[in-house]
């Protein structure tokens, strides 16, 4: 068993350890108190003096001030990471009318009767014109339409012919119908490769042989001298 002396010693060494020592009157009270108490008693003052011990009691309330912030933060956290979603949409481009409905007109070689069903979506033109009844000739062929240009007075709509049973014009020819609004409208068709042609030049693309065609001074004169009048229902959309 520690005598007294070695037990001032050792509280004294103790309380000089911590950052808040006590004052040399209460420690001297308190070690006094300790020497006239009963040796049973000695073991829960020194867990009392232990526990209000600077060092571990600040430790103590830094610990629970974290862990108060920690539940704190994840209850007042947002719901979703990197931020709210953004709430302007992407605009979806909406698919317009290009052409569409059946009419009616003498085109000759190129076909009597044609059905538009083409649609512009943003900068991207679908759909097809089916021709057929050609005077002179038996079948019909079908434009897979790709391109579209609008200049004062035309709208063009072309593209690659398809599943032709139509000897004059083959797949894979490009052929553009050009149309003048008025009253009556009228139209002219224009195909860039035909089965008479002794050296075929077929366009490298749809816009190339539009291009071509507004290239030509007398393209333009030969939708105004030889356009077709055109009857029948026929939506060009705005």
């Amino acid at each position: 068993m520690k005598t007294d002396h070695d037990l001032e010693r050792a509280v004294r060494l103790w309380v000089a350890q911590g950052s808040d020592q006590l004052p040399d009157s209460a420690l001297d009270a308190a070690l006094d108190r300790i020497e006239t108490t009963k040796q049973r008693h000695a073991g829960w003052l020194a867990r009392r003096i232990h526990l209000m011990n600077g060092n571990v009691l600040k430790l103590g309330l830094a610990a629970a001030a974290i862990f108060a912030v920690a539940i704190l933060g994840l209850r007042f956290l947002p719901s979703t990471v990197g931020g709210p979603p953004d709430s302007t949409p992407t605009p979806v481009p909406t698919p317009e009318t290009l052409a569409s409905g059946s009419v009616a007109g003498n085109l000759g070689e190129f076909g009597t009767t044609f059905d538009f069903d083409a649609t512009r979506t943003g900068d991207d033109v679908s759909g097809t014109i089916v021709v057929s009844n050609p005077q002179g000739g038996q079948g019909a062929y079908t434009v897979d339409v790709q391109c579209t240009r609008t200049t004062d007075n035309l709208l063009l709509i072309g593209g690659e012919v398809t599943d032709s049973t139509y000897e004059l014009i083959a797949d894979g020819a490009y052929v553009v119908m050009a149309l003048v609004p008025g009253t009556p409208a009228r139209m002219l068709a224009a195909a860039d490769v035909l089965a008479s042609d002794e050296v075929p030049a077929p366009a490298d693309s749809c816009e190339a042989y539009i291009d071509t065609l507004l290239s030509d001074p007398g393209f333009a004169q030969g939708v105004n001298d030889h356009g077709a009048p055109i009857n029948g229902e026929l939506d060009l959309g705005s």
